[in-house]
């Protein structure tokens, strides 16, 4: 394995905090979640194509069929993912799909013992422990539990249990090819996912605010090109049990934020 360029760590680092923001930008942009969710993957994927494009070809070329599949299948996992988690944060609020979101380590740990034989290391045990209760306790003052909410809540529990998809079915994958030609190709599946779902249902994609329209291309910017992608690039030299336990730290980010912006009122004008 070649050194990395910077610190695995730093980059998770950088991940935690651009993915303190999706919940704050998705409010903000304040249209139809599907529409969120496509356009915030159609979106990079389609930055990316120009330029890694070559690297796309040859890199799906020296794949074997089975880890085709296995790339197809992270790519749908996290296109699912993205609808729960959009949908989640637009019927609760930001605390609780923030707290329940972070079930992905738990989720991650539990799968990738039984189905990949991974041994669960007692430090990362306590860590995801301390990690989930401090979270809860943080957001117990927001957590709704009512009926209107609930919903909402299930979502964001759904939208953790295809993250953790996610996450393992890349893992076997994602240390053979570059991180470019990666996340081009899954956040390329995920879109394709979802556009004949958003043609199915209605979803408006070109008639959206301009307000909705800037917020869209932010997720698109922060938590999905840097933040995914630094998470995704960090897997290759952590494990992603360790990268969970780092990456549930943004419940933190997700609740302070959330307080700070959507509670003041925050609503810019375009």
């Amino acid at each position: 394995m070649n050194k990395p360029p910077i610190p695995p760590k730093l980059g998770i680092t950088i991940a935690v905090i651009a993915l303190a923001f999706p919940a704050i930008f998705i409010r903000l942009a304040d249209t139809d979640p599907l529409s969120i969710a496509f356009l915030r993957l159609f979106l990079a994927a389609l930055i990316l194509l120009p330029l890694s494009f070559r690297q796309v070809i040859s890199s799906w070329k020296s794949l074997k069929i089975p880890e085709r599949m296995r790339t197809i299948s992270a790519g749908m996992f996290l296109g699912i993912h993205m609808f729960f988690w959009v949908t989640a944060v637009t019927k609760t609020t930001v605390a609780s799909a923030s707290f329940l979101i972070i079930t992905q380590p738990l989720m991650v740990a539990v799968l990738a013992h039984f189905l990949l034989s991974e041994k669960i290391n007692r430090w990362v045990v306590y860590a995801i422990i301390l990690t989930v209760t401090g979270a809860a306790l943080i957001n117990g003052g927001d957590m709704e539990l009512g009926p209107e909410y609930l919903w909402g809540d299930l979502l964001a529990l759904m939208g953790a249990v295809m993250a953790a998809f996610y996450l393992l079915a890349g893992r076997s994958v994602r240390p053979k090819i570059d991180i470019m030609p990666y996340i081009t190709i899954v956040y390329g599946i995920a879109a394709i996912v979802l556009l004949p779902v958003c043609l199915l249902f209605g979803a408006p994609l070109f008639s959206l605010s301009g307000k909705a329209y800037f917020w869209i291309v932010m997720l698109a910017l922060v938590p999905t090109l840097i933040g995914h992608s630094f998470f995704n690039w960090a897997r290759t030299y952590r494990s992603d049990t360790d990268g969970m336990v780092f990456l549930s730290r943004t419940a933190f980010y997700h609740a302070l934020s959330g307080r700070t912006v959507i509670d003041s009122g925050f609503n810019p004008c375009f």
